[in-house]
């Protein structure tokens, strides 16, 4: 085989072994600093559910057409951006308040990967219905978190609480689950 027939071989191989390491049912396929992450739809799975797998392990699995992973931060490591924490957001198709059990909110988690292994926070949203993450302001110890409706949040080791009151209540409690 000539040179230039080994090249244009090369040019039609390199993309498949590139992308050799993204699931082929994925719809999400991006980088972290501790390897490949993918989304596997509910339309997908076989399950009902979405599915989060970080090197072809499952980390996170809900009851949900899709989840959407974003308000990323990473870092840059060999030209190539690396993700080392992001939110994970979707609308849950089970009810979120048990009081109604016909509504569905938006449930928003916090994906840590700094620890060098996957933590998924607990899961934190509105009283209102399907709020959307609006800002996000990562940190080194801890990390605020806005959605929407104004509610803000405080992501630290693992665990989003609440840090702003309920409008409706003098008590506010704490939002998440």
């Amino acid at each position: 085989m000539n040179k230039y027939s080994l090249i244009i071989a090369m040019s039609f191989l390199y993309p498949m072994t590139s992308l050799a390491e993204c699931n082929p049912i994925a719809t999400l396929c991006k980088n972290t600093t501790l390897g490949l992450l993918n989304q596997v739809e509910m339309v997908n799975s076989g399950d009902e559910s979405s599915h989060l797998l970080l090197n072809g392990k499952e980390i996170y699995k809900a009851k949900t057409s899709y989840m959407v992973v974003s308000n990323d931060e990473g870092i840059f490591k060999n030209k190539k951006y690396l993700i080392t924490k992001a939110t994970i957001s979707y609308v849950s198709e089970d009810p979120c308040f048990p009081e109604k059990p016909a509504s569905r909110c938006g449930i928003n988690m916090v994906l840590d990967l700094t620890s060098g292994k996957p933590v998924i926070s607990n899961a934190f949203f509105s009283e209102n219905g399907e709020s959307q993450i609006t800002w996000v302001s990562w940190g080194k110890a801890n990390s605020i978190i806005v959605i929407d409706d104004e509610l803000r949040f405080k992501y630290a080791n693992g665990h989003v609480e609440r840090i702003t009151k309920d409008k409706n209540s003098s008590t506010g409690s704490d939002g998440g689950k």
